[in-house]
């Protein structure tokens, strides 16, 4: 990733809340730095460029390559509306984040039924 010197801490803090492993930082000149993490691709995909542009002030700019399949565990998350499972709202999330992201979901699918009927 390339970041401007101000932004190097949240930029670090982001990746490392997205499963990274810190690799390297080169400072390029006196505004500019190289950093390199190795993420999982499931992290990347998931808002991690709309929360790096969002913290950089859309400064940072980042590229990836594919280095290979790690273990790790996952779960399947199923969400469930009145007692049925609805297919189309399931989603595969590691297990660490699983409670995490299913809140997020029954809260904005409270909010949804909430809203009053036209």
């Amino acid at each position: 990733m390339m970041v401007p010197n101000d932004y190097v801490g949240s930029v670090m803090e982001l990746c490392q809340g997205k499963r990274g492993n810190f690799i390297d930082m080169q400072y390029l000149d006196a505004n500019r730095v190289s950093i390199v993490y190795e993420n999982p691709l499931a992290e990347i995909v998931y808002e991690f460029f709309d929360q790096l542009k969002s913290n950089t002030k859309g400064y940072a700019s980042f590229d990836y390559e594919l280095i290979g399949y790690r273990p790790s565990t996952l779960v399947k998350m199923d969400i469930m509306l009145n007692g049925e499972k609805i297919d189309a709202l399931s989603f595969i999330v590691h297990r660490d984040y699983a409670y995490e992201r299913g809140k997020i979901i029954v809260e904005k699918l409270k909010r949804i039924d909430s809203t009053p009927a036209l």
